[in-house]
This record gives C-alpha cells, sequence and structure tokens, in this order.
C-alpha cells in the first residue's frame, strides 16, 4: 500500500485556501435566498481557488464554469460544523481537476448527504450548549459586577472560537478529501460511497420536503349529516404529506424537463395560491 499523503498531488496553494476558508466563515451568511440558500457562498468560497483548477487545460475556462456552477448548487448547514464539507469539496474538486475518476455528481451527492447530519450536530451543540453557557456565564458577569466586560469578552470569545473552529474544520476536510480519495480509488470504494451518498441525500431532500413544503386541501364534502374532511381522512390517512411531495415533483419536473425557469415557477405558484384560496381547494 503506498504512502496515501505522500502520493495525493495538490495544485492549490496553502494561501488561497486560508483565503477561502475565510471567505466560507466571514460571508457564508450573507447571501441566503430560498432557491439555493447557502449556494452563492459556496460558489465565494471557491473564488480564491477556483484559477488554479485546470491550468493549462484547453477546455479551462469552461470546466471552471461548471465547477462554480456545481457548487453554487442548493446547500444549507451549519457554518462553523459545515465548513468541513467545503474544504472536501475543494479537495474532490482539485483531484477531479487532476484527472482522478470523480464524477460531479459524486461531489454533489456528497455535500448534499452530509449537511442534514452537520446541520443538525452543528445548530444542537453550538446553539444548544455553547452559545447559552457563555452567555449564562457573561451575563452574570454583566450584572454583578455592572460592567460591559461581559458582552466585551462574549463578542471576542465567539470571534476566536468561531474563526478556530471554522479553519480546523475546514483543512480537516481537505485533508481528509484530498488524502483519502485515492485510497477510495485504489480499494474501489468510490461506487459504494457514492451509491450511500445518493441514498442519503435523497433521504435529506425528502426531510426538507416534509418540514418546509406546506401544501393542503381545504376541501369538506358535507353529506347528510356527516361531514368528509378530504385532507384528513383522504390524503392524510393514505399518505401523510403527498400533497407537498406531489407539488415539489410538479416543480422538478417543469424545471428539469420543460426548462421553466426559477420566475415562472414562482408565478405559477402565486396563481395556484390565489385561486386556490380563493376556491376553498387549497387551506392555509
Amino acid at each position: 500500500m503506498p504512502d496515501i499523503k505522500a502520493d495525493a498531488k495538490h495544485v492549490i496553494p496553502k494561501n488561497h485556501l486560508y483565503h477561502a476558508a475565510f471567505n466560507w466563515e466571514t460571508w457564508v451568511q450573507t447571501n441566503y435566498n430560498y432557491e439555493r440558500m447557502m449556494g452563492m457562498a459556496c460558489g465565494h468560497t471557491f473564488v480564491p481557488v477556483i484559477d488554479d483548477l485546470y491550468k493549462g487545460d484547453p477546455d479551462g475556462d469552461a470546466k471552471r464554469k461548471e465547477v462554480m456552477q456545481r457548487e453554487m448548487e442548493f446547500f444549507n448547514v451549519h457554518p462553523e460544523f459545515g465548513s468541513c464539507i467545503l474544504g472536501m469539496a475543494i479537495a474532490l474538486e482539485e483531484q477531479k481537476s487532476l484527472g482522478e475518476p470523480i464524477t460531479g455528481e459524486f461531489i454533489t451527492s456528497l455535500k448534499t448527504s452530509l449537511m442534514g447530519p452537520l446541520a443538525g450536530i452543528g445548530d444542537t451543540i453550538w446553539q444548544g450548549v455553547l452559545i447559552p453557557i457563555l452567555l449564562a456565564i457573561l451575563i452574570d458577569i454583566t450584572l454583578n459586577f455592572k460592567t460591559v466586560l461581559g458582552a466585551v469578552i462574549y463578542l471576542i470569545l465567539m470571534l476566536v472560537i468561531t474563526y478556530v473552529f471554522s479553519f480546523a474544520n475546514f483543512f480537516f476536510g481537505y485533508n481528509a478529501g484530498s488524502n483519502a480519495i485515492l485510497d477510495f480509488l485504489e480499494k474501489g470504494l468510490l461506487n459504494k460511497i457514492l451509491l450511500g451518498a445518493q441514498v442519503m441525500g435523497c433521504m435529506v431532500m425528502g426531510g426538507l420536503i416534509a418540514n418546509y413544503v406546506n401544501v393542503s386541501c381545504g376541501l369538506v364534502l358535507v353529506t347528510s349529516g356527516s361531514k368528509f374532511v378530504v385532507q384528513k381522512s383522504l390524503f392524510d390517512a393514505v399518505m401523510p404529506k403527498i400533497l407537498p411531495f406531489a407539488f415539489t415533483f410538479l416543480v422538478y419536473w417543469l424545471m428539469a424537463s420543460k426548462k421553466w425557469s426559477s420566475l415562472k415557477v414562482i408565478g405559477l405558484i402565486i396563481v395556484i395560491a390565489i385561486v386556490g384560496g380563493l376556491t376553498g381547494i387549497l387551506a392555509a
């Protein structure tokens, strides 16, 4: 077995990686949108390193454009815990540019499968443990000593903790991605990981649909002395969340097969919502 760390090649300078990690942690939450969430932040993270990929390749410009389009797809994760995913994505794109048999679908599936678990872990530890403990201690200092020192200490501590942890996590993902990928290729694990990532990605996206897409039927059929609530008695009985599932696939079909733009889809959603609300077919 050859030394993977010695064999792994790199074309991205260290200072460009630090710049990418800085871009992620500093600007990750400045450009949210409902279509891509943190997708634009992922693209911004790649700005310092994109020119290092495919140097000398006649099709380099087209391939770099493909990288940026892929990395700006929908992404949502806890910033500090999810920084390792960006480090891993950069490592995989780097190895792909060096000729390793890594597909764009593999990189996308890996990002999608990891963002859900790391978001859950990060939100729980960061917002449920770290921040409440620091606030409890430093608010007590502020009140007891009647000084703003507690607030200043909190600001400094959070800046140090977030940047140190995010940078360490970013480079952990980068080193794991670049050093492990050759090992995966040698052992034939790439296809198995890809299959697992695709399955996990489908589960994550299914969970997002169930939690964030709300569509319910407001029809109530009145017969002799009884009421039949269509949503509760039919759709929920057959498959809860079946309407959000069907509506999501309608949007996917329109954009993937019919090549509708996001603006046209949003316009259709507005029309359906207005008509459905006025007629009572859809309920709030």
